[in-house]
């Protein structure tokens, strides 16, 4: 087998891994919150934990894969996160201990960080700058199905095998495809370890000291974590409390966001270039959006409306939130070549740091107020909610401020 054959079969395994990733990203705890809570028996804080050591892991490892990569190759990289990975998916479903299944999350987070920009990597060695574009929105597309298994199909599936059967069964094919990679590596010839690359504080200091960068980075991380914090901690539980759906509509809804976020990444662009590619104005746009949802979603609690209108409200959120063929172009334009790179790993930092810190903030927020308990299920009060999505509006407020900071001019 040629090597180039070789290396096209280890990207897309790259890819499956980039799958397994976001799929655990949304899976747990979004489909699963209530099922959780009962073999546990624990309180919300403790099951939301469970999105946020991810999220806390997987944003840091951002800050320092961008060095990995170029020091040691995307491919020995993916090889190192498919070992953590495969560890931590392994883990999870066969434990019931709460520390280990958190060190199980934090396995997961840090092995999940590491396929995003090493693909990128080796994609950009694999194809001319004519079919780079449309590699990347193909691996993209596969890592994005992730997100979209993890809800209506998951809770589908648990219909017929219980939730720590199916991830062991998932854990098991991603064992699989690490031998096969790490059998197919032993083929080909690994490029030399360029030394010379070191975790440097300078170029950090240049993003983070101009000021069009940290309005920017308060934006969209407040942008992107509201909604993402919905899709994958809270927006399941959320619409079985409170808008009374079943859990495979609300499953549904929550792949249908995946779906939304993955194509609108790809509209917003078009639009933005049918507009000239004005994309300052569509982040101001964006931020008022963002407010207008929560504050209907808000008077819904308040008042007790109990309304299937919060799903298409979680969907434009979806697609609000899918701003990244934006946010990216915008970082390029606006700091120096050898800076803009570091400036793209601080913002994904900076995404799935909110997102942790909203899922922490929504468990305790959510306890506040003692749930109901129906059946199995805890079911907590529009008062907790309120407190929630509360906390999500005056962030909301920030964002918006933030926003209508920015220059068009750049």
């Amino acid at each position: 087998m040629k090597n180039g054959r070789i290396k096209f079969i280890l990207i897309f395994i790259g890819a499956l891994f980039y799958f397994f990733a976001n799929f655990q990203r949304i899976a747990i705890p979004g489909a699963v919150f209530d099922v959780l809570q009962h073999e546990l028996k624990v309180s919300a804080p403790f099951i939301t934990a469970f999105g946020a050591i991810f999220m806390y892991v997987y944003a840091c490892s951002q800050l320092v894969n961008g060095v990995l990569v170029d020091r040691y190759g995307g491919l020995r990289v993916m090889m190192a996160g498919g070992v953590v990975l495969a560890l931590g998916c392994l883990l999870f479903p066969v434990t019931s201990n709460l520390a280990l299944m958190y060190f199980s999350r934090a396995l997961v987070g840090l092995g999940g960080s590491m396929f995003y920009l090493s693909l990128i990597r080796e994609l950009k060695e694999c194809f001319s700058d004519k079919n780079f574009g449309i590699a990347i929105s193909v691996m993209l597309c596969i890592g994005y199905s992730g997100g979209i298994a993890a809800n209506a199909p998951f809770v589908f599936a648990m219909n017929y095998l219980s939730w720590r059967e199916i991830l062991f069964i998932l854990a098991g094919v991603v064992v699989a495809a690490l031998l096969i990679f790490v059998l197919l590596s032993a083929k080909i010839k690994f490029p030399e370890i360029n030394k010379n690359v070191k975790l440097r504080t300078l170029p950090f200091r240049l993003v983070l000291h101009k000021k069009h960068n940290r309005n920017l980075f308060s934006f969209a991380c407040c942008n992107f974590g509201i909604s993402y914090a919905i899709q994958a901690i809270l927006g399941k539980k959320f619409l079985e409390d409170f808008c009374l759906m079943s859990s495979s509509k609300a499953a549904m809804v929550l792949s249908g966001m995946a779906v939304i976020a993955a194509v609108f990444n790809i509209v917003n662009a078009a639009f933005c270039k049918m507009c000239h590619n004005h994309r300052v104005i569509f982040l101001k746009n964006a931020s008022v959006i963002t407010f207008v949802s929560l504050l209907l979603i808000c008077i819904f609690l308040i008042f007790n409306i109990r309304t299937n209108a919060v799903a298409v409200i979680f969907c434009i959120l979806a697609a609000n939130a899918s701003l990244t063929s934006l946010l990216v172009p915008v970082l390029h334009l606006t700091n120096r070549k050898m800076v803009s790179g570091t400036a793209v790993s601080i913002m994904n930092f900076g995404f799935f740091m909110m997102v942790g810190i909203l899922g922490t903030a929504a468990g305790f927020l959510l306890n506040i107020f003692a749930p109901q308990k129906l059946g199995n299920v805890l079911v907590y009060s529009n008062k907790s909610y309120l407190l929630v999505f509360g906390l999500f509006f005056i962030i909301s407020v920030f964002e918006m401020y933030k926003a209508m900071k920015l220059s068009n001019k750049y």
